[in-house]
């Protein structure tokens, strides 16, 4: 049997080193273009998920009654817009977390615009309806987008 020993210069033993250590590196090395889950958000969005859920259904059990009127429900906009700065300054906070923070800035906006109709007048049912599937779209937006963190997508 004959046992053949190579020569390898001192520079193709640093060469060999250095490749692989830079495949150790990138075995481990993941880019992440978006922020990791968030819990306190995922909470705070779905609390305030029930509590407007919660105002649109008393809004619709007072239709047509003195009890409609904007002033009778202005703790809930106050309260909810207390929230949602919360949470869009949570959100702002974490790095890579654009999307979030865009979309809490969505929420506010209809938020406020759903006050705006408020002042207006009483709502009808069929309007709370609308107003229903929009709040749900983006609540359901920003539960998605922190479920999908949540597991990693």
């Amino acid at each position: 049997m004959v046992v053949r020993i190579y020569r390898i210069s001192p520079i193709g033993i640093c060469l060999l080193a250095v490749f692989w250590l830079m495949m150790a590196g990138l075995a481990g090395c993941t880019v992440k273009l978006i922020s990791d889950y968030d819990e306190t958000t995922d909470r705070t969005v779905s609390a305030l998920q029930r509590k407007t859920e919660s105002h649109l259904v008393a809004l619709e059990n007072v239709e047509n009654s003195p009890d409609c009127e904007y002033d009778r429900h202005k703790q809930f906009y106050d309260e909810a817009k207390i929230d949602v700065s919360a949470i869009t300054v949570r959100a702002a906070a974490i790095p890579k977390n654009d999307i979030t923070t865009k979309e809490a800035h969505l929420l506010l906006s209809s938020l406020e615009n759903l006050e705006k109709l408020h002042k207006i007048s009483c709502l009808s049912k069929d309007q709370i309806a609308l107003l229903r599937a929009h709040f749900n779209t983006s609540y359901t937006a920003i539960l998605k987008l922190e479920l999908a963190k949540r597991r990693g997508q």
